[in-house]
């Protein structure tokens, strides 16, 4: 597991501040046991949790967590197709894609409730895209700073550059 990933497998925001975890792995396996770990920690914690993710990895899930988990339990979590979320107008606009997660979210903390998400990012062979990814990073990282939120934006170590997965290694 990532180290980043496991320092808050249960975490404890500051007050008042999120937690974004830059989260890349190489492996379907490894990816899906994580991700599986993440959801069942803030299920046994009574977040709410949003979970974006993609047609073909969200059966691994979601077969994962109902080896543990009854129909009722598994309300808790929220899935939502990650290429519905991250492409909502045809294109991957950060500003866009934060909106609409503030959307989704700031009506869950203003009423004290805990929150994680888990976002699978993905998208097609746009080129120059890694500007785009690296703005899109930098500006949940600022989001984050005032919203108490547990998020982690996942991504297939393939398709991420060294120099990005570099930044956020430290």
């Amino acid at each position: 597991m990532n180290k980043k990933l496991t320092q808050f497998s249960q975490p404890e925001p500051v007050k008042g501040q999120g937690i974004h975890v830059f989260y890349y792995s190489e492996k379907v396996e490894d990816y899906v046991q994580n991700a599986v770990s993440y959801i069942m920690a803030g299920m046994e914690q009574e977040e709410y949790i949003l979970f974006l993710e993609n047609e073909r990895i969200f059966p691994l899930i979601q077969k994962e967590l109902e080896k543990t988990f009854t129909q009722e339990q598994m309300e808790s979590v929220h899935f939502i197709n990650n290429f519905d979320f991250y492409f909502w107008n045809g294109n991957f606009y950060p500003e866009t894609i934060l909106s609409n997660f503030s959307d989704i979210v700031t009506p869950l903390v203003e009423k004290n409730k805990s929150v994680r998400t888990w976002g699978h990012v993905e998208w097609g062979s746009q080129e120059e895209f890694e500007e785009t990814l690296e703005k899109f990073e930098i500006e949940v990282e600022q989001m984050l700073k005032n919203v108490k939120v547990i998020t982690v934006c996942a991504y297939n170590a393939d398709r991420v550059s060294d120099d990005l997965k570099d930044i956020y290694d430290r």
